[in-house]
């Protein structure tokens, strides 16, 4: 009877998983629960002995018949306190509709709980609290409107504020989501544009749902994302494929610069990372995507011009410790930022400056800083940049200044 309690186990987290999704495949399950497909294929057999009704579509996976219900599953002491966590963090959200509709569910999921589990939830309540930065009102009220339409590919009528103070009504076939800091975002594809625009919720004054419908768009978020960044150039930290020999044939200088660099003030974009493995490349990467998703080239105030500046600040020591990422465009003052943006003054100072030209979706910059980090540099670790100007417009032939602090 031992050897058959882990295969028991898992036949009920079978049912569940068929309970929870349209459609699971073989290859899936045996991946969740670490088991061969063959095993996955006898497990459904012994369901399908048992009495459940499971449909099997060749080549695609398992459902269940459509109008079989199951008994309600039962949760586990660690994942009814999940859910009380995570009713918390729904709550700071700045979405009264999302709050609302998990409010309403996770009322829902407690009656299924046993009496000792609710007795926990409720004593834990008292003992959480979710501190941060989130502002104590909603700022928006429409993302679960939205998503709806998202799936159901309805034409969209929208009021717009933008954050320039700008009134405009739009029609717009909504794409996607995604949430940046305390913002949700919408990608939809604005009918008065002809092409796509990112909305922020907060500055939707109000919506109606027309009786229009649209073809879906077939393409995926991230290929949208990779066609924000080509129409400027490409991603400058990904991928990181290129290998020594190519990247040292294309370096036109590597001879660093003495320069002065005078006092300078940023508005942009920021993020803190840390040049773990897959972590920087993946959250810088993140951080162009929306600073090409939400234009921020037309949203920044007192720019001095187009050029863009990746800047990173703020090290905790060296370059193998956390530091800052800020992305954004010199301006000429600092008394208008725009919410969800951030503005620093640097002061500028002794710099030592050298340029590489070539092709940004080959991996040049981070190469570059990679030969950086190796160089017997007596480094500042203050505020080392690189500068995307109209000589970087061409992701193909792009050249990228580089700007390192030193003492």
């Amino acid at each position: 009877m031992a050897e058959d309690k882990p295969r028991i186990a898992r036949l009920s987290a079978i049912l569940t998983q068929l309970q929870s999704r349209q459609l699971v495949t073989a290859r899936a399950l045996a991946e969740k629960f670490q088991v061969s497909i063959r095993t996955i294929y006898r497990d459904i057999r012994t369901l399908e002995q048992s009495g459940v009704p499971i449909v099997t579509e060749e080549g695609k996976g398992y459902s269940l018949i459509e109008g079989y219900r199951l008994p309600p599953v039962s949760f586990t002491d660690e994942e009814a306190t999940a859910l009380i966590i995570a009713e918390q963090l729904i709550q700071k959200n700045s979405d009264q509709s999302l709050t609302d509709s998990y409010e309403s569910a996770i009322t829902k999921i407690k009656a299924v709980l046993k009496r000792s589990q609710k007795a926990q939830t409720e004593f834990l309540v008292d003992r959480l609290q979710v501190r941060g930065k989130q502002k104590k009102n909603k700022t928006s009220h429409y993302l679960i409107q939205l998503q709806a339409t998202i799936n159901t590919f309805q034409v969209v009528k929208i009021s717009y504020l933008s954050l320039e103070k700008q009134y405009s009504e739009r029609l717009i076939e909504p794409f996607a989501l995604y949430t940046s800091k305390e913002n949700w975002v919408l990608v939809a594809h604005c009918r008065k544009r002809a092409d796509f625009r990112a909305f922020r919720l907060d500055c939707i004054q109000d919506l109606t749902m027309t009786n229009a419908y649209f073809t879906p768009h077939p393409f995926t978020l991230q290929e949208y994302f990779e066609q924000c960044r080509k129409k400027y150039f490409s991603t400058p930290d990904i991928p990181l494929s290129q290998t020594a020999t190519t990247f040292t044939a294309n370096q036109p200088d590597t001879l660093m610069q003495p320069t002065t660099v005078q006092p300078f003030k940023l508005i942009g974009l920021s993020v803190r990372t840390i040049n773990e493995v897959g972590r920087a490349d993946k959250e810088i990467a993140q951080l162009w995507e929306r600073f090409m998703a939400e234009n921020m080239l037309e949203k920044i105030p007192n720019k001095v011009d187009n050029t863009i500046y990746s800047l990173y600040t703020d090290y905790e020591g060296d370059h193998t410790q956390p530091y800052t990422v800020l992305l954004g465009c010199k301006v000429t003052d600092l008394t208008t930022i725009p919410a969800g943006m951030i503005g620093k003054s640097f002061e500028g100072g002794t710099y030592v400056k050298t340029t590489d030209k070539g092709d940004l979706t080959k991996g040049i910059v981070i190469n570059k800083w990679i030969e950086i980090w190796a160089m017997d540099l007596d480094r500042a670790y203050t505020a080392d940049f690189e500068v995307y100007s109209e000589k970087a417009r061409n992701p193909q032939e792009a050249e990228v200044d580089f700007l390192i602090a030193v003492k």
